[in-house]
């Protein structure tokens, strides 16, 4: 930085282009648990280094770096974590340890280090890369998948409750879990308005561990393929689908849903929505979903779009308190 405050441009084109550095330096700090032997308060060099195993000497330039970058804080050589750094402790609510261990898992980095493919073709990466789509990728390779699908659960158990708070499902006589996996969400709302019946409806195989079994009495749980069919209901939730497509697919599975949905019904979508001022959550989450999956996260307008295109028209979206919003849309008249 310069004197006057102010990042020289080549300076900041640099730390641009060097980013993928401090991701491995996280990463590594990670791995070694230094952050974790930072969690309780200040912890001195060389305890450090010999609690962790590591190299004492690159420990402490590593961590130089990371005191830089806003991750640690140092007084007298003894070193303790930011409100920043804390975020890669494990006891820290909405912490981003589960990401830490994909980022760099091969399945994860090749993908990304081919984004040139995205670029070029508007097809995922990951298929070119593999050789097979994501899921099926997962499936076939347990070692990442189990891991995958654990991480999935903890952010979904998360995010539940905020969504079912949010917004007034007792309304509704019966709510469809549309690709609703284990049913996480679906349990927290039908727990929140004992007056609603849930259908749990996803391939066998993604219901096969559901949380929902104290609540057998209230729920349905049909298999199939949202691609296909969708079983009638008042109301159509989908947390996290429609942003695993781009946008011909998504029109397949809401045109599904506006056919099943019963009159006056509702169907819900939660994701994020990109919104200005943009987020860098969003914005790498939109890419991430295309060089993955070829998905995306969209703007109001193009939720709006393919909305519309299955029958369905747009009638707001609501905050919650996680970066989740609940999209409404109703039948179009």
């Amino acid at each position: 930085m310069s004197s006057t405050g102010i990042t020289p441009p080549h300076v900041r084109a640099f730390e641009l282009l060097g980013g993928i550095f401090t991701t491995q330096v996280i990463s590594a700090l990670a791995k070694y648990g230094i952050f974790e032997a930072m969690g309780g308060g200040q912890k001195a060099l060389e305890s450090l280094a010999a609690d962790c195993g590591v190299n004492e000497n690159v420990l402490a330039r590593a961590l130089r770096y990371a005191e830089f970058a806003g991750i640690v804080s140092s007084s007298d050589e003894k070193y303790s974590l930011t409100e920043v750094g804390r975020y890669f402790l494990s006891a820290t609510p909405g912490n981003l340890t589960g990401s830490l261990n994909f980022i760099y898992a091969p399945p994860w980095r090749d993908s990304w280090s081919n984004f040139w493919h995205c670029l070029k073709t508007g097809e995922p990466a990951f298929d070119f890369v593999h050789g097979q789509a994501f899921f099926d990728y997962l499936d076939a390779h347990p070692e990442y998948g189990n891991p995958f699908h654990g991480y999935m659960t903890q952010m979904t158990s998360r995010v539940a409750p905020e969504i079912a708070a949010a917004y007034d499902f007792g309304a509704f006589e019966t709510i469809c879990d549309v690709g609703g996996g284990q049913g996480i969400l679906l349990k927290a709302i039908l727990e929140r308005y004992p007056g609603c019946r849930g259908i749990l409806y996803d391939a066998e195989s993604a219901m096969a561990n559901h949380v929902l079994n104290d609540m057998t009495d209230r729920v349905t749980f049909t298999t199939g393929n949202f691609f296909e069919s969708v079983p009638a209901a008042d109301c159509m939730v989908l947390k996290t689908v429609v942003h695993d497509w781009n946008d011909e697919n998504s029109i397949r599975i809401l045109s599904n849903c506006s056919k099943a949905l019963k009159k006056d019904g509702r169907v819900i979508l939660v994701e994020q929505v990109v919104e200005e001022p943009h987020s860098m959550m969003a914005l790498f989450y939109d890419l991430h979903m295309q060089v993955m999956l070829g998905g995306a996260e969209r703007t109001e307008a193009e939720y709006r779009c393919i909305l519309y295109a299955s029958g369905l028209r747009l009638v707001g979206i609501l905050p919650t308190k996680s970066p989740m919003k609940i999209i409404e849309a109703i039948a179009l008249d």
